[in-house]
């Protein structure tokens, strides 16, 4: 019986050792500091008609090559919006935005508002059919970390359980997360028309 629980100990410091030694373990994320040559790429950029694709690859070529086949295969296709772009969304519609995050941080906030939490008039204004029959826009959004983890896709009442137009939730990592542009795509799975959105 001595014998079994001396094993059942130095098996548990054992493990303790190794979970002690992963924890302090430096963080290998990769940094997004842009240079100044990335920055004036960025600039010349701004507002062009192009892919997320396209603008990784001319930015952010380190990362784009890091990606898998798939990962390009959907960033090719998906148009870049940018920030002076009004933030609205049709039906089966994507939308990408992005964040950089270039300091030490252990969560990362993220909010995709829409309807009434965004239009107070959103009933009123809501198209005769849909207001009778009560459906409402919904919209979903996934978040791709800059070494390539993806987050969702997450939709209303995921978190809250409420059907409110509101997603709210926050990405953590004890060892901080990671350094670099995360994107986040807004998709429109059910929208009558156009809907207006903040993420």
């Amino acid at each position: 019986m001595y014998q079994s629980v001396y094993k059942s100990a130095i098996f548990a410091v054992f493990i303790g050792l190794i979970l002690m030694l992963l924890m302090m373990d430096p963080v290998d994320a990769l940094s997004a500091n842009a240079t100044e040559e990335q920055l004036r790429i960025m600039n010349e950029l701004e507002g062009s008609e192009m892919t997320i694709g396209e603008y990784m690859q001319k930015v952010w070529p380190e990362f784009y090559a890091e990606m898998s086949d798939e990962q390009k295969e959907h960033i090719n296709r998906w148009k870049r919006s940018w920030p002076k772009d009004a933030n609205t969304i049709e039906n089966n519609e994507v939308k990408w935005h992005s964040q950089n995050v270039t300091s030490f941080t252990t969560a990362l906030g993220i909010k995709l508002c829409w309807g009434e939490s965004v239009n107070p008039d959103y009933r009123r204004n809501a198209t005769e059919s849909a207001a009778e029959s009560d459906t409402f826009s919904n919209l979903s959004i996934t978040v791709y970390s800059p070494k390539g983890h993806i987050f969702g896709p997450y939709r209303d009442a995921d978190f809250d359980r409420s059907q409110n137009g509101i997603i709210n939730f926050y990405i953590k990592r004890l060892n901080g997360v990671d350094l670099g542009e995360w994107w986040y795509a807004v998709k429109g799975d059910r929208v009558d028309g156009t809907e207006y959105y903040t993420v």
